[in-house]
């Protein structure tokens, strides 16, 4: 028969394994891991670059991204090959994807993406890939990666103005000024991307992030609300003075800053 003393310290114990329990259970147990994201293959186009330092695969919510802060930076990827698949794991959330390439003992840049997710069918327009839930993978992303795009982080620049005249269509949401490598151009990693600009302006000032190269053709292309970007937008280009020719801009060093590039854009009317 138990003596009180023995039933005093049964019900310490169990009065004391009940707290133990309860307090477990409503502790933290850290982040949960990612299970959600996106999975596809890279396809490679050209020979990989001898100072390749590394490849890492990256996502943005905006296009275009300004700048590093704009993208969430993925986990480094194998090189060599013609292609490696690979899984993304990122937050519920849209996402752009793309591909950005390292030169050995080099800095990453803006400029160093060579390879990103396309609509369909559509080699102009970067596609949206939606993550639904924090328990879905999203499969088939494929890219393709194209090391001919595959440039050094410069500090190169081209800007300028843009001035629009005449009234503004409806249902714009923003614009961008691009410049681009090829005309007619051949994909999106033909181009060089401004930040997204304000719709609705007299006139603008514009920067572009732009590696030494000749860019043979500027432009101004427009964002319809609910729209996917597309080249049908453009709706000015810089011309030769006094003429209807394109007018080429020279980048020719790391460390040129070509100002003074202005753009006009007339509306319908005008």
């Amino acid at each position: 028969m138990k003596t009180a003393i023995q039933i005093k310290s049964l019900f310490i114990l169990a009065a004391g394994l009940a707290f133990v329990i309860l307090i477990s259970c409503e502790m933290d147990h850290g982040i949960e891991p990612i299970r959600s994201g996106i999975s596809g293959t890279i396809h490679y186009v050209g020979d990989w670059p001898q100072n390749t330092a590394e490849v890492r695969i990256v996502a943005a919510t905006k296009f275009p991204p300004t700048d590093l802060n704009d993208l969430i930076i993925g986990d480094i990827l194998a090189t060599g090959g013609d292609s490696a698949a690979y899984t993304f794991y990122l937050d519920p959330g849209e996402y752009y994807l793309g591909l950005v390439w390292r030169k050995r003992n080099a800095a990453w840049g803006i400029q160093s993406i060579f390879g990103i997710y396309l609509e369909q069918g559509n080699p102009f327009s970067p596609g949206l890939i939606a993550v639904p839930d924090q328990k879905t993978i999203i499969n088939g992303k494929d890219i393709t990666a194209d090391f001919a795009h595959a440039k050094r982080a410069t500090t190169s620049s081209i800007s300028g103005t843009v001035k629009f005249n005449g009234n503004w269509p409806q249902n714009v949401e923003n614009f961008m000024v691009i410049a681009s490598t090829q005309f007619p151009p051949q994909s999106l990693l033909d181009f060089a991307f401004s930040s997204l600009l304000p719709a609705n302006v007299d006139s603008t000032n514009f920067s572009i992030s732009a590696a030494p190269d000749t860019y043979r053709a500027i432009g101004v292309v427009i964002k319809i609300v609910d729209k996917p970007w597309a080249l049908d937008n453009i709706v000015g280009i810089l011309l030769k003075p006094g003429s209807f020719e394109l007018q080429e801009i020279v980048v020719p060093t790391d460390t040129s800053q070509i100002a003074g590039v202005n753009i006009n854009v007339y509306f319908s009317g005008q």
